[in-house]
């Protein structure tokens, strides 16, 4: 593979979900970078089973990876993907401030979740879903964090189709980055643009939740939170609330 665009985009007009194409592909020996971009998601998902929502006018874009890395090396591929995608969302939103929260969602300044990412391992194949709100969207019942789009900050008239290969070219080029170099850099880097270093957080688990501020982010991808007792939690999943956001 030379380029990104050897990861040729199918786009669909809907589907349950751009990973399930990607899914059906990859059980058909797909080659690596198959992607799919779907118009509208009947049955679109987030991490932990959230629901993502769907409507026609955002960028629903699922490709398949055949990483080359150890298993134990792809976790690391959420934090490539968040860092990519960021990357195009903020050069469409100049003056404002466009950050993580960990593991992998893009907000902009405090107002609200503009992007989610969901990864899922299949054997050898590695499906990494996103998902990016361009046009304004209807507050989703449940969610932590309200929902913002593009156009809510005065983004441009971006197609879902040019941010798809915008992003992809920017996941291109991390991949092949993080595939010699490691975590390290995207570690460095991801800190660089987290909105909650030292920030208080409430991590929700399967049957607790643990309130605490976060210290740092492990070499593994961990968050390390440090409760008021000043017991460390180290958390490998879990859905983070920031103190004070709905």
């Amino acid at each position: 593979m030379k380029s990104s665009a050897d990861w040729v985009i199918t786009r669909v007009e809907a589907a349950t979900s751009s990973s399930d194409l990607v899914r059906h592909a990859a059980s058909l020996d797909a080659p690596e970078g198959t992607g799919f971009l779907v118009d509208t998601q009947t049955a679109g998902r987030g991490r932990r089973g959230a629901k993502w929502s769907s409507q026609q006018g955002g960028m629903y874009y699922s490709l398949l990876l055949h990483p080359s890395f150890p298993l134990d090396q792809w976790f690391g591929m959420s934090f490539v993907a968040c860092l990519a995608i960021r990357d195009v969302i903020a050069s469409h939103l100049p003056g404002h401030k466009v950050g993580l929260k960990w593991p992998n969602d893009v907000l902009v300044q405090d107002k609200g979740k503009i992007c989610g990412i969901l990864i899922e391992a299949d054997g050898r194949n590695l499906i990494l879903g996103t998902g990016v709100n361009i046009v304004p969207v209807a507050p989703l019942a449940g969610a932590r964090l309200p929902a913002v789009a593009l156009q809510d900050f005065g983004g441009d008239d971006v197609t879902s189709f040019d941010l798809a290969c915008a992003y992809r070219d920017q996941l291109f080029r991390r991949y092949t980055a993080f595939a010699s170099d490691g975590f390290a850099p995207v570690r460095r880097e991801w800190l660089d643009h987290c909105l909650h270093i030292d920030a208080s957080l409430t991590v929700h688990l399967a049957d607790t939740m643990i309130t605490g501020r976060f210290a740092d982010l492990g070499a593994d991808g961990t968050l390390h939170l440090v409760d008021d007792k000043g017991t460390r939690h180290n958390v490998s999943t879990g859905d983070v609330e920031l103190m004070g956001t709905a």
